[in-house]
């Protein structure tokens, strides 16, 4: 079924894209809807919408990828460009790094393990009630390790303002590309008029290009150098602070996954708080000793 489903049901507090209107409904007739349940279809439903949303994540740093290898030779034209696509590059990476190891991790280690698990348990029941009791300890399960339930809303909404960011650095860098891409062809343009002009019309043009391509610097390059800046400096405040998140949960699972999404220590690096041990008191301190500055970015991009 296509429909667009509520705002307050899908994701609150975040942008609503054309692939949200997607959404999967199950219709239940019979015996069966005794295990599948209303709340129990909702609960898929939330799922299936996590997940969608991972998914475009994906797709959106596919096609950025794909744009930077595309055009990484036709703007070699313009040199001045060479740190913006550089820091695209770096950006991308670390992107396209969290997007995969939260796939990965709600993918297999969330549900294939729970589903595991439900399939030995609906095999050795003796009567239905033990069925829809494995059924509803496997949603319970997987919706608190997919950041779903009520005991992970803050999680949650971290991990939304860090995907809102990926499609703002979309839009930041398919807008480049477009003025680049106009550039390019400007620059293209007047090379062949150098050849067939005179030496001393070649002087003038020559004087009014300088004039135009500082004002492509001032215009695109430098606003876009700050844009990506900022961009980056703001995603790697919101990855930091969902990893001190998963430090401080109770379940062990979504600990090991900060480990996981900081492989190689580049967070670790920068907050000191990461070096801990897992204690309790540690989890307090992780919640409670955020910096206003960290607090204020969480509440700006939410």
């Amino acid at each position: 079924m296509i429909r667009r489903p509520p705002r307050s049901t899908l994701f609150p507090y975040t942008t609503l894209f054309r692939s949200d209107v997607f959404s999967l409904d199950y219709h239940m007739d019979g015996p069966i809807g005794t295990v599948f349940t209303p709340p129990v279809i909702l609960t898929y439903f939330r799922l299936f919408n996590f997940l969608w949303r991972a998914k475009r994540m994906e797709y959106v740093l596919s096609s950025l990828w794909k744009a930077q290898m595309t055009n990484s030779r036709l703007l070699k034209i313009i040199p001045e460009v060479g740190p913006i696509m550089h820091q695209c590059h770096m950006l991308t990476s670390e992107m396209v790094h969290f997007v995969q190891q939260m796939q990965y991790y709600v993918t297999f280690e969330v549900m294939e393990c729970s589903w595991d698990i439900l399939e030995k348990k609906v095999k050795s029941a003796k009567d239905l009630d033990q069925v829809i009791a494995a059924h509803e300890e496997f949603l319970d399960t997987i919706m608190m390790r997919a950041l779903l339930d009520l005991g992970s809303e803050d999680l949650l909404n971290q991990l939304r303002a860090t995907y809102d960011l990926i499609i703002q650095f979309q839009n930041v860098q398919d807008s480049f590309l477009q003025n680049a891409a106009q550039e390019i062809e400007v620059r293209q343009a007047k090379s062949k008029r150098k050849v067939e002009n005179e030496s001393g019309a070649i002087d003038l043009i020559e004087q009014v290009e300088r004039k135009r391509q500082q004002e492509f610097l001032k215009t695109v390059v430098n606003p876009t150098k700050s844009h990506l800046r900022v961009l980056t400096s703001s995603y790697q405040d919101m990855v930091q602070r969902f990893l001190l998140m998963l430090t401080s949960h109770s379940d062990v699972n979504l600990q090991f996954l900060s480990f996981r999404l900081d492989f190689n220590e580049h967070y670790k690096s920068r907050d000191s708080r990461l070096h801990r041990p897992l204690t309790y008191q540690h989890r307090r301190l992780s919640a409670l000793s955020l910096s206003e500055s960290e607090k204020g970015a969480f509440i700006r991009f939410r």
